[in-house]
């Protein structure tokens, strides 16, 4: 842990949580704090256990479970697993599909949290031990028979660990995994997850104030203020995807955290004005469609319009969501190309008399657009006509204004459609120029935008890894920006 700009306190909403203890600037660190444990999330398919890339058939050859190189076998955390299954010569089951989830994996984090516990007692007493767990509430879900089976069972009797550790402490270390954990990106193969003693303090909102980074080298986790922070302020963390509407975001608080959020974006049918749960009404041509009462799930939605009447349910709600989410997960699993491009924007036809233009669905669907354009085959940044362009710099902004108010500050998600938004803008005002519609002067005015992009898009997202997606993005706006530079000087 560095020098930290926070402090913890306790009161009987949060329980423990942090607040800044100085004046911080957007983009300064805050803290960092290693994990206490990483390794597969549950229901992972077969992966490398020390890398986490994925595998087909290749085996430690020592115990048997999936490893992809001589280096990972070596690996210090896969050794932890390496000694116990080695030692009672349990194996890895053979699999017919190697992209589907394996719960023989299930069990790797937890054994490497039971051991990690022994090899430090004294952080687990001060950092673990007090971590919520809601056993109680878990007991109640369908996925506390498969972790007493797949966890508990297994590590005890299988693994013959019954005389170290009792049943009681796997299921405590299984809660604090359930609750507590936090997704690490993934680096071409499937994403793992970590436990952050310090970052797990953190009070949720779904308009945060700080942004977290996990570096690949150590996966230590990066904490940084994303706006001006006053002390004495509530540091704040979005546990949801910025981009979810406010019922499908307080479901899967409720379910995955056991809390029902209230901040103030649920609070507000309209979502602070950025409509990202609201339906246009099919009836009348006048109103929306919103829910009465956003922090009830199960409340009535209607339509603005008083004369108009129509309602719908909660329910009937979610069932739409969840229909047109799986047809944006299809849209999802495409290859980057052509199709990619034109099957997105088919869908935005499709259900553009269904949705504000800025709901949820579409805009995510846009922030994907955003990036592909320019990008794939046969709309490459140099052959799009303006029109395309200007279809580019349109998303770009819509998404960037939306930003500003449910995750405003320096955010990944800012930083790169940032870097989206510079080349549309820097050819628009390029082929202007060429067709003899500004001058020489008014380009130079027009290309300080695209220059200001690449500036904050490098300075966002060089805090990133550099071998993540977000980093190398963030190399090439420096870069960019520089030549841009140079470009102007000679004009």
């Amino acid at each position: 842990m560095t020098e930290k700009h926070c402090d913890i306190l306790h009161n009987d909403k949060f329980g423990r949580y942090l607040v800044a203890n100085k004046d911080l600037d957007a983009g300064e660190l805050i803290f960092t704090n290693t994990p206490f444990v990483f390794g597969p999330k549950q229901d992972s398919p077969p992966l490398c256990l020390g890398c986490f890339c994925p595998v087909d058939n290749t085996m430690c050859s020592r115990c048997g479970w999936p490893i992809c190189s001589e280096a990972c076998e070596k690996a210090p955390q896969h050794k932890i697993e390496c000694d116990v299954f080695s030692a009672v010569k349990v194996r890895f089951q053979p699999v017919d599909d190697w992209t589907v989830p394996s719960p023989q994996l299930d069990c790797i984090t937890p054994l490497r949290m039971l051991i990690a516990k022994e090899q430090d007692p004294d952080r687990w007493q001060r950092e673990l031990e007090v971590m919520e767990t809601h056993t109680k509430e878990r007991k109640n879900r369908p996925t506390w028979e498969a972790e007493q089976t797949n966890v508990v069972n297994f590590l005890l009797n299988h693994c013959k660990l019954g005389a170290r550790f009792s049943s009681e402490l796997v299921e405590k270390v299984c809660g604090i995994l359930a609750v507590n954990a936090v997704e690490i990106p993934s680096r071409g193969g499937f994403s793992s997850h970590a436990v952050y003693p310090f970052l797990a303090i953190t009070a949720h909102s779904c308009v945060s104030n700080i942004v977290h980074t996990i570096l690949y080298d150590d996966y230590r986790v990066q904490v940084r203020a994303a706006v001006p922070i006053k002390a004495g302020d509530i540091l704040y963390l979005s546990y949801t995807h910025a981009l979810a509407p406010t019922i499908t975001r307080r479901e899967y608080l409720l379910e995955s955290k056991f809390f029902n959020c209230e901040c103030q974006r649920c609070a507000d049918p309209t979502e602070l004005g950025t409509h990202l749960s609201t339906l246009k009404c099919s009836k009348c041509d006048n109103g929306v469609i919103m829910s009465n009462n956003s922090l009830d799930n199960d409340a009535e939605w209607n339509c603005t319009d008083k004369k108009c009447g129509f309602k719908t349910s909660g329910a009937a709600m979610r069932k739409m969501l969840a229909v047109i989410q799986a047809e944006v997960d299809l849209l999802d699993s495409l290859e980057p190309g052509p199709q990619a491009i034109e099957q997105r924007e088919a869908f935005i036809n499709k259900y553009k008399s269904v949705f504000h233009p800025r709901h949820s669905v579409l805009l995510s669907v846009k922030y994907t657009l955003a990036e592909l354009y320019g990008r794939v085959e046969g709309y490459t940044i140099d052959e799009l006509p303006d029109l395309m362009l200007e279809r580019k710099v349109e998303m770009c902004r819509l998404v960037l204004k939306t930003l500003d108010i449910i995750l405003p500050g320096e955010s990944r998600m800012r930083g790169m459609m940032l870097y989206e938004l510079h080349a549309p803008l820097m050819y628009l005002a390029r082929n202007e120029f060429s067709a003899g519609i500004i001058a020489q002067e008014q380009l130079k005015e027009k290309l300080q935008e695209p220059l200001q992009c690449l500036a904050e898009a490098a300075r966002i997202l060089q805090r990133e890894d550099p071998q993540s997606p977000e980093g190398i993005i963030g190399n090439i706006a420096y870069q960019s920006m520089e030549q841009l530079k140079l470009s102007l000087d000679t004009l």
